[in-house]
């Protein structure tokens, strides 16, 4: 590979600065945010391509609104940088729900996906990122010591390529090795939004499903638990008459929207898919996944109080991924480095969050908690891929790792963190005209932690 040292302002490649970023982050989802504002405040110019018409990935064109407790061991905070930042912003303007107590398990945080939409973009472009919103990448390749290709036509060439697509596609094709478990797989599920809900009459039936934010004072719903109590009783009767063939066995995460709390996502299909990376076969997934969402709002309809006059109010732009490819890279995190909460000399984030692995069959799922106080490193090689190009990193969920460890590390708070240092990374690579390899940990370590990372 070249390895020539080139200057920041070096743009002769190309007049249009806006196509020929130091970094090229693919992927707006949690990871790419990270990763774009990470390489954006080290210094270098960043373009993000996303193809949807907004940043947030899962967690808003997904409707997975929440931050799965990743960042909160039960006694502090363990992730900040780019995502504690974010998380703040939402606290300042009520648009979250945060409910973590000290010596407390951590709960997960639901916060309004159209707030994260507004908040993402205006911080990528404070920072100075170039968005490409609702586009595409084609022509992939490298060329002459550049990662080069088009973006909706118009020609590119960066320097380094940060893959934060969610299935390491790009990364493969620039001859990154990666590995997928056909027939293994999680499964997937299409999140939506209903209401509105009569909070009254729910509350009075079931009060265990109805909470009361500290911040705003809201009263709100959220529930996420096995099958007990008066849910498990309609769960049961629901599924012996029938009215319910969704094949999971445990009860839905359903949770208000802030500022709307008659309004809630709902987290409940299970669509099994023995490769989502397949067009066609993640577009029957699709289909089966908007089947069970109708199924589900029937269902609440039905059998629960204060819903019988529920309507489908928003459909997610695409059914949730949540595993696909894994990159093959240089260190590969484990079950093991998780439950025994492993420490790293070249740790890039830390993360607390159980192994949740969803069934491959779409039924149930294996958690294994880690103690409070505790958690694990996830180290930088992880991002750096053993073969091909020396220009990509790979950041969020397809970092190295086995589908176990993948398992906890996949939430939002960590893979934010996870895209930081990936985009960190590559703009030192990009400013010292060396390939990612040869990047000193020490300098992303200060440059992560002089945006406010915390890696002890």
């Amino acid at each position: 590979m070249n390895s020539t040292r080139h200057s920041a302002l070096d743009t002769r490649h190309s007049p249009d600065t806006r196509h020929s970023p130091d970094v090229l982050v693919i992927g707006g989802g949690p990871s790419g945010i990270g990763a774009a504002v990470g390489a954006a405040r080290a210094g270098a110019r960043v373009a993000l391509v996303e193809r949807h018409p907004a940043l947030g990935g899962m967690g808003t064109s997904g409707l997975v609104n929440n931050f799965c407790p990743a960042h909160w061991d039960g006694h502090r905070l363990i992730i900040g940088g780019v995502f504690g930042e974010i998380r703040r912003a939402l606290i300042e303007s009520h648009a979250i729900y945060a409910e973590q107590t000290p010596g407390c398990h951590p709960a997960m945080e639901i916060y309004d996906p159209q707030a994260m939409e507004r908040l993402t973009e205006r911080l990528c472009r404070d920072a100075g990122v170039d968005l490409h919103l609702s586009s595409t990448l084609t022509d992939l390749r490298e060329e002459e010591g550049f990662v080069c290709g088009s973006i909706n036509g118009q020609a590119f060439r960066a320097r380094t390529l940060v893959d934060c697509s969610g299935d390491a596609g790009f990364a493969r094709a620039l001859g990154c090795e990666t590995r997928i478990e056909r027939g293994r797989l999680m499964p997937l599920t299409y999140c939506f939004l209903f209401g509105p809900i009569d909070l009254d009459a729910l509350g009075a039936e079931m009060p265990e499903t109805l909470r009361t934010d500290p911040v705003s004072g809201e009263r709100h719903i959220y529930f996420s638990s096995e099958e007990t109590g008066k849910l498990g009783e309609l769960f049961r009767a629901a599924r012996e008459a029938g009215d319910f063939t969704i094949p999971r066995r445990n009860l839905p995460i359903l949770a208000s929207v802030p500022g709307r709390p008659e309004y809630a996502t709902v987290n409940i299909g299970r669509v099994f898919c023995e490769d989502p990376t397949d067009p066609e076969l993640l577009a029957a997934a699709s289909r089966e996944g908007e089947e069970q969402v109708h199924l589900a709002l029937a269902w609440f309809a039905k059998y629960w109080p204060g819903m019988k006059d529920v309507k489908l109010v928003q459909l997610a732009r695409q059914i949730g991924v949540r595993e696909t490819r894994q990159l093959v890279g240089k260190t590969t995190l484990t079950r093991e480095d998780v439950l025994g909460l492993r420490q790293f000399d070249t740790v890039i984030a830390q993360c607390w969050y159980p192994i949740d692995v969803h069934h491959p069959d779409g039924s149930g799922t294996t958690m294994h908690a880690l103690p409070l106080g505790e958690h694990y490193d996830i180290p930088l090689d992880c991002l750096i891929p053993a073969a091909g190009s020396g220009r990509v990193l790979v950041g969020g969920r397809c970092i190295s790792a086995t589908q176990e460890a993948m398992s906890s590390f996949r939430v939002s708070p960590g893979v934010m963190a996870i895209g930081e240092a990936a985009g960190v990374t590559a703009a030192v690579a990009a400013r010292d005209g060396v390939e990612i390899g040869a990047v000193p940990y020490a300098e992303v370590r200060r440059l992560l932690e002089a945006n406010g990372a915390i890696l002890t």
